[in-house]
């Protein structure tokens, strides 16, 4: 009888052991597609938004600024806000160093502070643009598949604790002119791109919404390499430096690259988002003469501009920050108070069904 007792006791330990380790239910609806319904939503939501407006975004936008690095004050502090009163609607990240095992990646930021940035930016409604410059796998089929379980696993990181994963726009391999597969022939690297999406697949990643990234290289066609291959954002990079600014020519280039991006991104059923801005800004006219005019002309999903970084003394700006001259504002201002732009406090629904 007592044999029969402790087996009994025995068994109800187990069964109640058995229970603690079920995981937490997770709350993220999965759609037919395989992909979360968040996601389906964003694939269609960032389209028709372009109908509306351009969400304004920037590359760590609260991550990083003049003066400061949230991974150091711990603040909760952001260039865009302290100046105009309204955070980025898009913030931008990169991705590379992940694939490694890096802490940090290939613009120093820790992949922890990057995670915690993505779910609170996610949970206020904003869009997350990830590239990720993948390094030289120099032909070994295993350590390409190992990078991409390691993206795969990062990117399932991104969810809350009931388990609802963050979308992502995912730029893979963008081209930057610099990378190595930059080098490749135009059907290997649409080949290399279709593999990637492939593995991730693999790894049952159904938090993303694939995008092409393009810099823009004056005298190039552009989208010469798009890979057509479940493709539902462009973005087509372009940016001036401090030592080389040409407001006309800059002008000119941005016409230009939406000439030849927007189109090909309407008929290929593409959202089309413009990576831009002018180091040190120059002449605040950037944003209300010339960017400004194209957002209310043209149907913009997104317009990421360049990251604010660094001492006041190294000029490394791509936005006006509190304490900038007054000649490097008005002309932002008048691009934040036009009811073109979106901000993140104006964002809403990104992820739902309308």
């Amino acid at each position: 009888m007592r044999i029969r007792y402790f087996i009994l006791i025995f068994a109800a330990l187990m069964a109640f052991a058995s229970c603690g380790e079920k995981k937490k239910k997770s709350y993220d609806e999965i759609a037919m597609s395989g992909l979360t319904t968040r996601t389906e939503n964003l694939k269609t939501n960032i389209k028709s938004y372009a109908g509306k407006g351009t969400l304004i975004g920037q590359m760590y936008g609260t991550l990083s600024g003049i003066g400061w690095n949230r991974w150091e004050c711990d603040s909760n502090r952001c260039d865009m806000k302290a100046l105009c009163g309204y955070r980025p609607a898009a913030n931008g990240y990169e991705l590379s160093g992940i694939e490694s095992g890096k802490l940090q990646n290939a613009d120093g930021v820790p992949f922890k502070t990057i995670r915690e940035d993505v779910l609170t930016h996610f949970r206020k409604g904003g869009l997350l643009i990830m590239n990720w410059t993948m390094p030289n796998y120099n032909g070994n089929e295993d350590l390409l598949e190992e990078y991409a379980k390691q993206v795969a696993k990062y990117l399932d990181t991104l969810q809350d604790g009931y388990g609802i994963k963050a979308p992502v726009i995912l730029h893979l391999l963008p081209l930057d002119g610099k990378a190595w597969y930059c080098q490749l022939g135009k059907e290997d690297y649409i080949d290399l791109y279709k593999k990637l999406q492939s593995l991730l697949e693999d790894e049952e990643v159904t938090n993303v919404v694939y995008g092409y990234s393009e810099t823009y290289q004056p005298g190039r066609q552009l989208m010469d390499r798009y890979p057509d291959h479940h493709i539902d954002v462009i973005n087509v990079t372009y940016y001036q430096y401090k030592s080389a600014i040409d407001l006309p020519l800059f002008k000119k280039n941005i016409q230009t690259i939406i000439a030849q991006a927007l189109p090909f991104a309407q008929e290929h059923n593409n959202a089309f988002g413009l990576t831009t801005g002018i180091e040190s800004i120059g002449d605040s006219s950037v944003f209300s003469d010339i960017l400004l005019p194209e957002l209310k002309q043209h149907h913009i999903a997104y317009l990421m501009m360049g990251r604010n970084q660094g001492e006041p003394i190294m000029e490394h700006y791509f936005t006006p920050y509190p304490g900038v001259e007054n000649a490097k504002v008005h002309g932002f201002m008048k691009l934040v108070n036009d009811d073109i732009t979106v901000f993140l406090e104006k964002l809403n629904g990104l992820y739902l069904e309308h």
